[in-house]
């Protein structure tokens, strides 16, 4: 029974699958038993209440300081299996006479800052480093990295991101999805693979994501970042999850539209279909408005090429306004050069009219001189 039903669950998804079965296993065992099959029996042929044996799980679960979220998970698990062995279990009385403890914060963490990436690729090997970046870049789970293959990535050309197309039998929703990478991930990807690159079968992860997982965990390590911000947290604030943070804080920042953000992602929102009805083409424009943050190792680069560029568009400008600065004086020399020759020739023209007109002035001022003393000698004679 217990392997049949693990058998079913693995249609679904073989991490549900495996997360079920070790689940179920450590249940039987709390009660005493290596066999599923038998712990199910005891509880059968005991007439056990259903209820009160999930209950008793809970409280195990609970001493044993899991998170409520763990807890709810463990229990379902569970009961799924005991009603796929046909013990009798409802959802109204599940509710009614099993009490799960409320949820709650147990885990603090966040996205991490574009230098902390850029530190963490530096301390990377290729091949973690290659699952960094495209992590951070596209906004991928990391279950879905080694699922993926060469195929599934239309590699842009150099210096442009690469389209990623996940098919439905990979993604978690079951639904095929289009996402992208950046340019310097691709190059990671593409150092990363070697001579494989020219098989499109070949995986571009040959890890489990668990084996990914702790590789990165490692590359934190070594950076100096793996730490948790509230010692009662039960996760660090950085592991392989937030780089989906990243992608998303960072794209919305970028000015993306959230429903396209969401659908690179794998998640539905709302009733948006936005992201459904633009082209491949349309998608790649939105995505490129993110580009520059999701590069982290050829951005000092990216800068200083971009800084150069300032610097030439700056200095043709200032050589063009000395140019015309050039012209401008000329024009002013020119006009003082025409200033100083009229000036001279009005001075000229002055001193040519008085010596003209110096007889005339002389006699004019002669005969004042002779009225004052005409007019002087009246005055004393009166």
């Amino acid at each position: 029974m217990f392997s049949d039903y693990v058998r079913k669950k693995r249609i679904r998804s073989e991490r549900t699958a495996e997360v079920y079965e070790n689940t179920i296993k450590l249940w039987a065992r709390s009660r005493g038993f290596e066999d599923p099959d038998r712990a199910i029996q005891d509880i059968k042929d005991r007439k056990l209440d259903p209820y009160a044996v999930l209950q008793e799980w809970v409280n195990h679960l609970h001493e044993s300081s899991k998170a409520p979220k763990t807890i709810l998970s463990y229990v379902t698990s569970v009961k799924g299996f005991l009603v796929d062995s046909d013990v009798d279990v409802t959802a109204e009385k599940m509710k009614a006479k099993v009490v799960i403890p409320q949820a709650y914060e147990v885990s603090t963490d966040r996205a991490p800052t574009r230098d902390e990436v850029r530190r963490l690729l530096l301390r990377s090997k290729l091949g973690t480093k290659a699952a960094i970046a495209v992590l951070a870049s596209s906004g991928m789970r990391l279950g879905e990295l080694p699922k993926l293959r060469v195929s599934d990535i239309e590699f842009g050309r150099e210096g442009e991101p690469s389209k990623v197309t996940l098919k439905a039998g990979i993604t978690k929703t079951r639904k095929k999805r289009l996402t992208f990478m950046s340019a310097e991930a691709t190059g990671f990807v593409k150092e990363h693979l070697g001579p494989r690159m020219n098989d499109p079968n070949a995986r571009i992860f040959r890890e489990s994501g668990d084996a990914i997982y702790g590789k990165i965990m490692r590359a934190l390590v070594a950076a100096g970042l793996r730490n948790k911000e509230d010692a009662d947290s039960a996760r660090y604030s950085l592991h392989p999850h937030c780089f989906r943070k990243y992608f998303f804080s960072n794209m919305l920042s970028a000015g993306v539209d959230r429903g396209i953000v969401e659908g690179f992602m794998g998640h539905a929102f709302a009733l948006d279909s936005a992201y459904l009805r633009m082209s491949d083409e349309e998608l790649a424009n939105e995505y490129e408005k993110g580009n520059d943050r999701l590069t982290f190792l050829s951005a000092v680069n990216n800068h200083v090429r971009t800084r150069l560029e300032e610097l030439e568009a700056e200095n043709k400008r200032l050589r063009e306004d000395v140019e015309r600065l050039g012209k401008l004086e000329g024009t002013v020399n020119d006009l003082r050069e025409k200033y100083e020759r009229t000036k001279s020739m009005a001075i000229q023209g002055a001193k040519d009219t008085l010596l003209r007109d110096q007889p005339m002035f002389f006699d004019l001022l002669r005969e004042v001189r002779e009225l004052r003393a005409e007019v002087k000698k009246l005055r004393g004679e009166s």
